[in-house]
């Protein structure tokens, strides 16, 4: 998926949630119009009040107009609000209930991205290139201590400590001030588990992650290099600015030029930024 594809889908839901608002409110209206009849002429009232504004706006002299059709939209606003306080509904029932509040579903808040957009555009991306990943498979309560109980007693400890560090680093997590972690061990004993398990929970928060295999993201990487024209998404941004990037099997990709410079890239550029790593290794 292109950056251009992306942004397109993002400004989509955005829009979508904005239409969502517009009809549930519609159909508030309507459904409090039939209930409690006065309503009707209050919110005629309050359209026609706006007609006005609109009208007066631009006309000399208009001070004292403006002025009192504020006062009557306050008081039609007022009585209304104690209607449906008295008929057990929210005071503002009849408000457009819009998810961003900042920039009321429109994407952007004068005339630049809106945290919404910007965090909807991460999103998408995200879930672009986790479409083949286990994110979903792991959690932390499907991670067994038992299957440790053989080792020797230090091992088995050092087991114990890694979960509890790698629960409190997904419970206190937060891309200012999550640190990294490095994961080292043989096959086998719960490197990428611990990790997604992770992913999880950081996911649920509403924060970006990006996990896959370094062969993959470097195989992906050196496509978008040499193949330009191919409908493949701009990666390297995502992982230099996702909350959090998880590289699983560092070390088994191929020794390259390439692959040093994207390595180097991605790590040190993360690093300077502060933004939080978890590479899992079978290198000390």
């Amino acid at each position: 998926m292109t950056q251009e594809e992306i942004y397109a889908l993002a400004i989509g839901h955005i829009q979508e949630r904005r239409r969502t608002a517009e009809r549930l409110q519609e159909t508030r209206t309507a459904q409090i119009q039939y209930e409690i009849p006065e309503t009707a002429e209050l919110d005629r009232q309050l359209r026609s009040a706006c007609l006005d504004i609109v009208n007066v706006l631009g006309k000399p002299d208009n001070k004292e107009r403006l002025a009192a059709i504020e006062r009557h939209c306050q008081e039609a606003d007022a009585m209304l609000r104690k209607i449906l306080s008295e008929h057990g509904y929210p005071e503002d029932y009849l408000h457009i209930q819009y998810t961003c509040k900042e920039c009321d579903d429109t994407g952007f808040v004068g005339g630049k991205p809106c945290k919404c957009l910007t965090y909807e555009i991460g999103k998408i991306g995200t879930e672009a290139l986790n479409a083949h990943s286990q994110l979903s498979l792991s959690q932390f309560s499907d991670f067994s201590l038992s299957y440790y109980i053989d080792l020797p007693t230090e091992q088995y400890y050092t087991m114990q400590q890694d979960y509890a560090t790698c629960q409190r680093y997904a419970v206190t997590f937060s891309p200012s001030s999550a640190g990294n972690l490095y994961l080292y061990g043989g096959t086998g004993l719960g490197k990428t588990h611990l990790s997604l398990a992770i992913a999880s929970e950081v996911l649920k928060k509403g924060y970006t992650v990006i996990y896959d295999s370094v062969i993959n993201l470097l195989h992906t990487l050196e496509q978008e290099q040499f193949r330009k024209g191919k409908e493949i998404g701009d990666t390297l941004p995502s992982l230099l600015e996702c909350d959090l990037l998880i590289l699983d099997d560092f070390g088994a990709e191929f020794d390259t030029a390439f692959t040093r410079s994207m390595l180097y890239t991605i790590i040190n550029s993360r690093v300077n930024a502060r933004k939080p790593m978890i590479i899992n290794t079978n290198l000390t």
